[in-house]
């Protein structure tokens, strides 16, 4: 593929090809699935749809691992007291190791090990050197055959380069990806953990329901933001105002201070997993546009995550996917 959107014939060769790394590669630990799923959410996060070549970093990499593996790093509290899932043949996987250790350590917030800049730093180094070390170079790897279709196999450094069109193909097909990797991670860890595990476990929802963090924190700020008012339709709230996901978590999950807005219960259960419509769409990038950078300093005052960038990026992705397939909004 050359550097354009490519063809659906390229299209169908990229999934041909990816359905062929779950079936035949060789997963002695679920690493590869955390990669194929850490490459997928940047693609989302950080690139377009035009084709091109996109850089990603091993170190936006291990940030994820860090993000997928969290919740995974805790016993399996329908099975065995005390048991921690096993991730692979052997010794319990050195990633799982490394974020076990900060989850008991901070209590089992991410938030607040991020929080320790020192302390984060070295887990993403530890993590970091783990993924260049593993997965990043095996991950194409099927029997005694490389396909290299996703980037180039160098066998060292510290990032990675797609080839022309994959970026594009992951945000097409994304939630076909995630739920692929997702199904495929799951039938892996089932297997080493068959005497821990239960035939009816919920086991998908514990692996990659990520709880959302507590939104009641943002409320103050939206409150302020939005004098009381619903941002659909305006009208005050006086009593059970909801924190909502303006870019649905289900679409993509991200907790991030410019993607919420404060609604009416009735509103934000009436949008549920839906996109806004364009009226909503465009007072919510202008609210972001002029006041970015003072609800930026309200969210660090409060100690709430933020990234105006990789938001907008995200909803441009979500409402450019649902114009592509003219899906309905709400």
């Amino acid at each position: 593929m050359t550097e354009r959107t490519p063809t659906p014939q390229e299209q169908i060769r990229f999934l041909q090809q990816f359905q062929r790394l779950l079936d035949e590669g060789s997963f002695v630990a679920t690493y590869k699935f955390a990669l194929l799923r850490a490459i997928a959410d940047l693609c989302v996060a950080k690139g377009d749809d035009s084709g091109v070549r996109l850089v990603l970093s091993t170190e936006d990499i291990a940030e994820r691992f860090v993000e997928l593996y969290w919740t995974q790093a805790t016993p399996f509290l329908h099975g065995v007291e005390g048991a921690v899932l096993q991730q692979n043949t052997g010794r319990q996987a050195a990633v799982v190791r490394e974020v076990l250790k900060r989850h008991e350590r901070y209590s089992g917030s991410l938030r607040n090990l991020r929080y320790d800049q020192v302390e984060w730093e070295r887990l993403l180094s530890n993590v970091r050197q783990i993924v260049q070390k593993m997965p990043l170079w095996k991950l194409q790897t099927v029997g005694d055959e490389r396909i290299d279709f996703l980037y180039p196999n160098l066998d060292r450094g510290s990032e990675i380069t797609l080839e022309p069109g994959v970026a594009y193909c992951f945000r097409a097909f994304y939630p076909m990806i995630t739920d692929m990797v997702e199904g495929a991670w799951l039938n892996h860890v089932r297997r080493y953990n068959a005497a821990v595990l239960g035939p009816e476990s919920d086991l998908r929802t514990f692996l990659f329901g990520r709880e959302r963090a507590s939104l009641e924190r943002f409320r103050p700020v939206l409150e302020d933001l939005q004098g009381g008012r619903c941002f659909y339709c305006e009208k005050a709230v006086r009593s059970e105002p909801h924190i909502d996901h303006f870019i649905p978590w289900r679409r993509y999950p991200m907790d991030l201070g410019h993607n919420f807005v404060l609604a009416h219960s009735a509103c934000n259960e009436a949008k549920g997993d839906r996109l806004a419509a364009e009226e909503h769409l465009s007072k919510w990038v202008k609210r972001n546009s002029e006041m970015g950078d003072d609800l930026a300093g309200r969210f660090d005052h409060g100690g709430l995550a933020h990234d105006l960038g990789a938001t907008s990026r995200v909803a441009r992705w979500a409402y450019g996917q649902v114009a592509r397939t003219q899906g309905r909004v709400w």
